[in-house]
This record gives C-alpha cells, sequence and structure tokens, in this order.
C-alpha cells in the first residue's frame, strides 16, 4: 500500500515537474516576444537559440524566430525558419502546413521570387486543395506567364461568389476571352459593377463590341476616357472609338477619332503609330469622299511603306475615285475598302488584346512548367530540383557561348552560319547562314535575349532591307516576342520569306538545342 502512495506522489511530482518546465520554456518564448516587441531584437534571438539547443527541430522555438525576424522587418531569415519547420514536418495545431507554407509563399512573392513562391502555394494546395489565398496567387502568377489554362485550373477552384476583387473577374475573362470560353463579357461585367476602373471599363466595352452592342461599348468607353492617364493607353482607346463609329456607320464621328490619334501619335514622335494612324485616317477620308483630307497622310504613309501592297491600293483607289472611273462598291475587285474598314475593329482589337490590356503581364518569366502539368498538377516535390528554367539559361549566357547556342539553332532549323552581321542594339546576334542543300540560298537570322518585347513593322521592314543587301531569301526572327498588327501585315506579305520563332516554337528550338 504504501508502495503504490509512493508511486502515484513520484507521478505527481513528475506531472508538476514537466508542466513546470513547459511552462518555463513557454515563458522563455513569451519573454523573447515581448523583448522583440521593444525592440531588442539581439537578446530575444539568443533566448530563442538558447531552448532551440535543447531540441532543433522545435516547431514553436522555430515560429517565434520567424516572428522576431518578421518584427525586425527581415523577411527572408523569417522564411528561413518556417522552411525548418516545413523540412522538419513538425507542427502543432497553433502551427500548421498550410499557415506555414502561404506565410513563405508570400514572402517570396513579395520579393519577386516567384518560381519559389508558386512552389510553396503548390504546397498549400496538397493540404488544402481550395485554399483561397494559394488558389488566387498561382492563377495570376500563371497568368502573368501567358499559362491560360493553368491559371483557369487554380481559379476553378475558387467558388466565384465568394471573390469580390475586380482583378479576379478580370484575370476570369481574359482567361475567356483569349481561349475562346465565351463567357468574357459576363467577367468583365461584373469587375466593372464592383470598381470603375479604367482596366475593367475599357475590356467591358471591348467585350460588349465582340457581342455587336456598340453603343453600350461607346457609352462604358466614353465614361472611363478622362480617368486615364498613361497616353498610351487614351491613345488606344481613341483607336478602339474610331473603329466602334466605323462599325456603326458613323463616318464624322470615326474621322474625329481618326484624327486624334494621329495628332496623339504625332506628339509622341511614336513613328510606327504616325504611319497606321495615317492610313486609318485616309481610309475614312476616302470612303467618305473628302480626298484631299487624306491625300497628305496617305503619301506620308507611301512614303514609309513603299512595299505594302494594301497601301498602294487604297491609294489606286482614291486615284480612280477622284477621276470618277469608279465607286466605292464597283472597284471592290480591287481594294474592298468597305471591308477593309469593318476588319479594322478586330485587327487592332484581336482577343489577344484582352491580356495586353489586362496589365497583367508578369515582367519575370520563371520555370513553371516545371512545376505543374496543364492541369496544374504537381510535378517534383523538391524546389532545388527546378534548375533554372531554359528560356533563363539562354538569356544569360554571355557572349561566346550565346554565340554558339543561336549557331546550333541556325543549324537545327538546316543552314550553316557563312558570317555574323553587326547589330548595333548588343541584345543578340544576327547572322547569316546558308541553306545545307543549297548554298546559293541564303537566310539571315536575328537571334534576341528579349524578355517581352514588341517586333513592329519598322524592324520587320529594316530586317527585309538588310536581307535584300545581303541576298538572302529568307529571314528568321529567334526570340521572346508578340509581333505588332502592323507587323504582322508585312509578314503575310512577305509570302513566307520572314519567320518568326516565339513562344512554343521558341521553346521548341530550345529543347532541340540546349
Amino acid at each position: 500500500m504504501a508502495f503504490f502512495i509512493f508511486v502515484g506522489a513520484a507521478v505527481i511530482m513528475l506531472g508538476f515537474l514537466l508542466t513546470f518546465v513547459i511552462g518555463q520554456r513557454r515563458d522563455s518564448y513569451a519573454k523573447a516576444l515581448s523583448l522583440a516587441t521593444l525592440g531588442n531584437f539581439l537578446d530575444a534571438r539568443a533566448l530563442v537559440r538558447e531552448k532551440l539547443e535543447e531540441d532543433h527541430q522545435n516547431p514553436h522555438g522555430h515560429y517565434v524566430m520567424a516572428k522576431i525576424y518578421a518584427m525586425e522587418n527581415d523577411p527572408l531569415n523569417e522564411a528561413k525558419h518556417l522552411e525548418i519547420i516545413k523540412k522538419n514536418n513538425r507542427y502543432t495545431k497553433e502551427i500548421d502546413p498550410v499557415t506555414v507554407s502561404n506565410r513563405i509563399a508570400e514572402i517570396y512573392y513579395n520579393k519577386d521570387f516567384f518560381e519559389e513562391a508558386f512552389f510553396h502555394y503548390l504546397d498549400t494546395l496538397q493540404n488544402d486543395r481550395s485554399n483561397p489565398i494559394a488558389c488566387i496567387r498561382l492563377g495570376f502568377m500563371a497568368l502573368g506567364q501567358k499559362e491560360f489554362k493553368i491559371a483557369e485550373h487554380f481559379f476553378a477552384r475558387i467558388p466565384e461568389e465568394k471573390i469580390g476583387l475586380t482583378s479576379f473577374y478580370i484575370a476570369k475573362g481574359v482567361i475567356s476571352g483569349v481561349t475562346g470560353g465565351g463567357k468574357e463579357r459576363e467577367y468583365f461585367e461584373k469587375a466593372y459593377k464592383i470598381e470603375k476602373t479604367p482596366v475593367s471599363g475599357f475590356l467591358y466595352a471591348l467585350s460588349l463590341s465582340r457581342e455587336n452592342k456598340h453603343k453600350d461599348a461607346v457609352k462604358t468607353a466614353i465614361a472611363i476616357s478622362e480617368q486615364i492617364e498613361d497616353e498610351f493607353v487614351r491613345f488606344t482607346l481613341f483607336q478602339f472609338l474610331m473603329t466602334e463609329a466605323i462599325l456603326m456607320q458613323n463616318f464624322p464621328e470615326a474621322l474625329k477619332y481618326g484624327r486624334l490619334c494621329l495628332e496623339m501619335a504625332k506628339l509622341n514622335a511614336w513613328q510606327s503609330e504616325i504611319t497606321e494612324c495615317s492610313i486609318h485616317y485616309a481610309m475614312i477620308t476616302t470612303y467618305m469622299g473628302r480626298y484631299e483630307d487624306g491625300a497628305e497622310y496617305l503619301i506620308e504613309a507611301e512614303a514609309e511603306r513603299l512595299d505594302d501592297p494594301d497601301v498602294i491600293a487604297l491609294a489606286n483607289l482614291k486615284y480612280r475615285l477622284e477621276r470618277g472611273t469608279g465607286t466605292v462598291e464597283s472597284l471592290t475587285h480591287e481594294y474592298d475598302l468597305t471591308r477593309e474598314l469593318n476588319l479594322l475593329s478586330v485587327n487592332l482589337f484581336p482577343n489577344s488584346r484582352y491580356f495586353e490590356l489586362s496589365g497583367m503581364r508578369s515582367s519575370k518569366p520563371f520555370n513553371i512548367k516545371g512545376m505543374v502539368d496543364e492541369s496544374g498538377k504537381k510535378l517534383t516535390s523538391k524546389l532545388d530540383m527546378l534548375g533554372l528554367d531554359k528560356f533563363e539559361k539562354f538569356i544569360s549566357l554571355p557572349g561566346t557561348n550565346f554565340k554558339n547556342q543561336a549557331t546550333r539553332m541556325v543549324m537545327s532549323l538546316g543552314y550553316r552560319v557563312t558570317k555574323e552581321i553587326a547589330n548595333p542594339e548588343a541584345d543578340g546576334v544576327n547572322l547569316l547562314a546558308s541553306s545545307k542543300e543549297d548554298v546559293n540560298k541564303r537566310a539571315l537570322f536575328r537571334v534576341r535575349k528579349w524578355k517581352d518585347a514588341k517586333v513592329s513593322d519598322v524592324f520587320l521592314r529594316e530586317m527585309t532591307n538588310q536581307m535584300e543587301d545581303l541576298g538572302a531569301t529568307k529571314g528568321y526572327v529567334i526570340g521572346n516576342f508578340d509581333v505588332t498588327e502592323a507587323g504582322k501585315k508585312i509578314i503575310a506579305a512577305s509570302n513566307g520569306a520572314l519567320e518568326m520563332y516565339s513562344g512554343d516554337l521558341f521553346e521548341d528550338l530550345l529543347n532541340k538545342t540546349m
């Protein structure tokens, strides 16, 4: 009996002792946080380190240390201690995997370490499949890389009725518009109702136009016109209003906006836009029979685009109309002016323009395809297994190594490099090459380190002239870029002489040669 009493007393004493020890440890952490609150970070960290020496994997200790670094405004060290918790896979009721992963991801996201942020948000979804914070961030990061299907996969996990963010509905609308989902107007309308911003308004107006609701589109566009501060966006909005007026057969209004666009382009010295606007203005004045009003601008456009068949055809039509040898309707076999005017809306505002106008493009590419497939499924369990994206490796290659890589690309397309041509821009390399099958067949290659560029008609015309000087019948532009609408016309008119290797084609070329 005495023995059981002794054992019971010992158990009680042990319980008190454990409670005391744990209490002391908790008190130490509380004291450390109090010191950090007062700005004494050095002593606060020292207290926590003393406890961590007893248990290196203690999640509460690392969590308190992370809090101290957060108070000190040192987020990277905060992330370091949170990552230790993840690595050890030891959590408590208060310190759970979702909270830890989301905070690490947020730190990296705010530092523009998007690859790391993306990876940790994916970890969150392994524990909480529809975590709204992770899904929204992952969706926006994927959208920023123009990975529309991956972005939609993450956004689809979130109940739309629970989200009140303008940017969320803009993102959904962009994805629908670019992929042909058909619900872009619905999403942009929701975004515009939540917050009447220039971006949501412009996108909503554009989607209304696509549904032939032109009066509503114009009303919305005019309503947001005064809010736009960026000069180029304002210019783009006036282009939109010009095309809408044309579609509504309101040519005096179209002429007004066409003139506004022309004046803005000249004021800002946008050479490519000046030429484009001169052509549009000449088209409208020619259709209206105001030949003298557009004569000067058409002559200027002809001087800039001597080999553009559309400009030549427009000039010939104007010449014949002035002399009364035909009408707009009877001369459609030579140049269908009515059709070309109606196509301006589609040519200037294709579905890809939804993405451009949204402002959601990321300026920093990262290896998203190394982490997930198109359905959003995680491909690797370790961040350090990703390595550098091939595109990042490509643009970081130094001089000789870059030229060697460019040469491999040329060879993979069936050519041998014969000469390097000077490139004053220093953003890549120009190479003259001859076909492996026919040495007399020459091609000019422009391989660029661009991250996110626009290839304009000016660039392509200059390249075409250089090809002629070098006796090259083919031209290749290789890099990460989009082509402007004016540039696309030059490519179409080249009859296959100009080839663009961007997007998937560029990615395939990198996979074959790196």
